[in-house]
């Protein structure tokens, strides 16, 4: 921890104002990763749409709501994209979780969930992502009374980077939008559904 601490890191990742922003904060690296997890949601919001987009998290700038000298939500301001939708979460042990989307409605009806990874042998990766595809899944079968043997989350690739996960049942894409996130021992995962 104490990254906060790092000017050189601040400075590649973080505006001015957000950096006197963690500077001044009661909790100073509790700030800094509530913006990163602001800019990071940003990016795998507005992938979707703008497919080559760069991430350059130093020229994106997060505005917004503070509570308790906290960031809670605002809009991730992206130059030559649509601005971003955030809302941050600040749960227990020490985690935090961040949800985004192009529009407020859509923000507001983004159903989502955290799971604590159950203890691996092998300890590998790839192990974490597939907890997390199952945990999305069996949350989305019960919600929408569908499956789960028959729900899949495909990632294609693209010019050899992975695309953003989509949802298929029964073989057939689905109207709803997906995200997929691990860190250390914590699975998070999103989904909406589209309307259009």
């Amino acid at each position: 921890m104490n990254k906060s601490r790092d000017f050189r890191y601040l400075k590649k990742i973080l505006t001015s104002a957000e950096i006197e922003f963690v500077c001044n904060s009661e909790n100073p690296d509790k700030a800094l990763w509530s913006f990163w997890a602001c800019k990071e949601t940003a990016y795998k919001t507005i992938r979707k749409s703008y497919a080559g987009l760069p991430f350059l998290p130093r020229q994106w700038s997060v505005l917004g709501n503070v509570h308790n000298r906290m960031f809670t939500e605002g809009e991730v301001i992206i130059a030559g994209a649509d601005p971003v939708f955030v809302r941050i979460f600040d749960l227990p042990a020490g985690c935090l979780h961040c949800l985004g989307a192009d529009n407020l409605t859509d923000l507001d009806g983004i159903n989502w969930g955290i799971e604590t990874l159950p203890e691996f042998s092998s300890g590998e990766d790839n192990e974490s992502s597939s907890f997390g595809r199952r945990c999305l899944t069996r949350k989305l079968a019960y919600f929408y009374q569908l499956n789960f043997q028959e729900l899949e989350v495909r990632r294609a690739k693209e010019g050899g980077e992975l695309q953003p996960p989509q949802l298929y049942y029964e073989n057939k894409k689905t109207p709803f939008d997906i995200s997929l996130s691990h860190d250390g021992k914590f699975v998070a995962y999103a989904f909406l559904k589209r309307l259009d």
